[in-house]
């Protein structure tokens, strides 16, 4: 596991650049009324085997809230994260709202859910790469979840942030040899069916309570045996409840056969789906 060892090399060395530049320092200074939050610990800038999370704790550190962005496997789309105390729904629930760099509200829905070690409910929220390159110049973030109040979170040095999220995608994608067939790395490309693994039963209750349909595709991490290690929404169809229970079928029951290299070799790759749709009959 070469690539992991890599991986975590990559993370300290980017940790003490951090470091340097003062990114790991938390700001000083508590918010008056109506102020963003300010932080109460540094970022934690995670360098995973099938993703690349940023997290960072503002508020009390007694009850802290959690703030976290993370990018898809291929750079195309981030995921915003925010954790709250206080137990969440045990099946995934949607709610309407926005995020806000400054340049005005980013409107879709949250999946919102309980943390499964902690007593917290995580809130999660897609934008496409081109709506996240606003957070570069952003000093703070406000996020909106219908039936609860809006929080602030103030924003620092957030290029060193993006630049570092960055390199851990290059890094994603160098060990998952994503667009390997170009590059001479990958001779046969990963082969399985996706769609017929589906069944009307799949159908989450959340989206047919609101009438949700749409198409999603999904970018796939297959290691050497065909098995997925892991599976990120890179068309998102419009409802999270869709899309989260798309990834959640097919990392359960697909088996591929792996890629290969010019020597025949089974390596890890990258397999972007055809269309999911969901269609309520």
């Amino acid at each position: 596991m070469l690539g992991v060892t890599r991986l975590k090399a990559d993370m300290r060395a980017l940790a003490r650049a951090f470091l340097a530049l003062g990114l790991l320092t938390a700001a000083a200074g508590a918010p008056g009324a109506g102020q963003a939050l300010e932080p109460s610990k540094p970022w934690v800038l995670d360098y995973a085997d099938t993703q690349c999370v940023a997290t960072r704790d503002y508020g009390s550190q007694e009850s802290p809230i959690t703030l976290g962005f993370s990018p898809s496997a291929n750079g195309e789309n981030y995921q915003i994260l925010l954790v709250q105390p206080g137990k969440g729904p045990t099946y995934g629930e949607q709610r309407q709202g926005s995020i806000d760099f400054g340049k005005g509200p980013i409107e879709g829905w949250f999946l919102s859910f309980a943390s499964g070690i902690s007593k917290s409910t995580i809130f999660q929220f897609r934008i496409p790469s081109s709506e996240m390159a606003a957070a570069r110049s952003a000093s703070a973030i406000r996020i909106n979840v219908r039936d609860r109040p809006d929080v602030s979170f103030r924003l620092y040095l957030m290029p060193q942030l993006l630049d570092g999220l960055k390199d851990c995608v290059a890094n994603l994608i160098d060990y998952w040899n994503v667009g390997g067939e170009k590059n001479g790395r990958i001779a046969t490309p990963a082969k399985g069916q996706v769609r017929k693994l589906f069944s009307s039963n799949d159908y989450p209750a959340e989206a047919l309570s609101r009438w949700q349909e749409g198409s999603a595709q999904f970018l796939l991490l297959i290691n050497e045996k065909g098995r997925v290690e892991g599976c990120q929404v890179l068309t998102a169809s419009g409802s999270p409840a869709l899309d989260v229970m798309g990834c959640q079928v097919i990392r359960e029951r697909a088996h591929l056969s792996p890629a290969l290299d010019p020597r025949g070799t089974p390596v890890r790759s990258a397999v972007v789906t055809p269309p999911v749709t969901w269609r309520m009959q």
